[in-house]
């Protein structure tokens, strides 16, 4: 794994420009292989998550080219499979998504069962539940699941006990091909799935949103070319806003609509954090104000989004008093809070019962009543001088708050497996440098 150095304890100062999200681009170059036409993505940002989506739908004929540096060409026409081969699809995670543009072309699409880093198969009961009540029929194997087109796919009602973001993208490349009308009830109001509504509607379908937040697909079988900005990306943004409060710097960030983040602001301004927009332009900074605790509930949008979970815990460490983070969304993802305790942090881990809290679970695969109340809450005694320390990241989405954490400790910190944070983030550590950051690379 490769690693580097930061000497923390310093104030970031400069502009940056968010990038694209990796989030949207992957379900729009999944969308795009309706088309046999070509699709022109913009502001698509150049990781190696949107590499590992270009393989999947390379390997059933699908064409990607990088027309520009951020600037994406793709075309289904030559798709020329409807089973994506089992050495590609059970290691990427989005590759169920393609079944919706196979089954338009082929009536079947045979999907390897996708297998985690620690070689378990996750559950995909929402896609499952999803496809059934379409219409589709279902065949499982060891390896693969055959979803196929019998004749007796139609439009439907589509309802998520759960929200889901990615069960919302599948339900809607699944039902935008068929005849009928769909209802997804419960969907998910991430901003990507917007962008992907949107972008839909470019290629010819028929998708709304209705205004209690459910989606609406009218089927159609004709789809043509278009030309479409993925929306930037909500967490980056987040990431260097926390920077600019916790390194007491000053840092404006370009590219920004104030509808990505609202929460996000909204938890800077209850903290005591000084912002301000100027058109796409959010400005952050913070000297020695006192930061104010908070009682955070992490949830799904438009509430206060999982993917900052990690960011508002690291934040919260340096507020002055104690503070209460929730994670309703899982069950397990607070594995950094270890980390961050061994650099001076005061986080403890507890069940929602022991702070009077009613336990809510929104992982259909958890049962309180057969494995009991999770850990699901962060408790944060603050304020703390964070250490350097000797960091290894193992996981692909929390791996920034380390970086964040070093870059405010105080000392030299050494991070391990940085790639893990290159997989979805673009050009993150010349970010840093160009803030100001004290970082270099180990030499072997």
């Amino acid at each position: 794994m490769s690693g580097i150095f930061i000497e923390g304890n310093t104030p970031l100062i400069g502009t940056v420009t968010a990038s694209g999200s990796t989030n949207s681009a992957s379900k729009l170059i999944f969308a795009a292989m309706f088309s046999n036409e070509d699709v022109i993505l913009n502001n698509v940002p150049r990781v190696q998550s949107v590499m590992d989506d270009i393989e999947v739908i390379e390997s059933v004929g699908g064409k990607a080219e990088w027309v520009g540096n951020n600037t994406l060409l793709v075309n289904g026409s030559q798709i020329n499979s409807y089973e994506v081969p089992l050495e590609i699809g059970e290691k990427y995670r989005l590759s169920s998504l393609l079944a919706g543009p196979l089954i338009f072309r082929f009536g079947k699409a045979f999907i390897p069962k996708y297998k985690s880093v620690d070689g378990r198969i996750k559950p995909i009961n929402r896609f499952l539940d999803t496809w059934e009540s379409l219409g589709f029929d279902i065949e499982e194997d060891d390896y693969y699941m055959k979803i196929l087109n019998n004749g007796d796919a139609k439009g439907s009602i589509i309802k998520f006990k759960n929200v889901s973001h990615t069960a919302t993208d599948n339900s809607l490349l699944s039902s935008v091909f068929l005849p009928g009308e769909s209802t997804v009830i419960n969907a998910s109001q991430d901003p990507e799935v917007d962008d992907l509504i949107e972008f839909l509607c470019g290629i010819g379908a028929q998708v709304t949103r209705t205004e209690n937040g459910d989606i609406t697909v009218k089927g159609v079988n004709i789809f043509n070319g278009t030309s479409f900005e993925v929306c930037s990306d909500k967490t980056e943004i987040a990431v260097f806003a926390s920077l600019a409060v916790l390194t007491k710097g000053n840092i404006s960030i370009k590219n920004v609509k104030r509808d990505l983040v609202l929460q996000f602001i909204n938890f800077l301004n209850k903290i005591g954090v000084r912002f301000e927009f100027s058109g796409s332009d959010l400005r952050i900074w913070r000297h020695d104000e006192d930061l104010v605790p908070q009682v955070v509930e992490i949830s799904s949008p438009p509430s206060f989004l999982h993917d900052w979970q990690p960011l508002a815990t690291l934040i919260l460490t340096q507020a002055n008093g104690e503070s209460i983070v929730h994670d309703t969304v899982y069950t397990d993802r607070f594995g950094y809070c270890l980390d961050l305790n061994r650099m001076g942090a005061k986080i403890d881990l507890v069940t929602p019962s022991e702070v009077g809290i009613v336990p809510v679970v929104n992982d259909d695969t958890y049962s309180i009543e057969e494995s009991g109340e999770p850990l699901t809450i962060a408790k944060i005694s603050g304020p703390t001088k964070l250490k350097g320390e000797r960091l290894t990241i193992e996981d692909l989405k929390n791996g920034p708050v380390l970086v964040l954490a070093a870059l405010c400790a105080e000392g030299k910190s050494e991070i391990i497996g940085l790639e893990n944070v290159n997989y979805y983030f673009e050009d993150f550590v010349d970010k840093l440098k160009s803030l100001g950051a004290k970082i270099w690379e180990q030499l072997d």
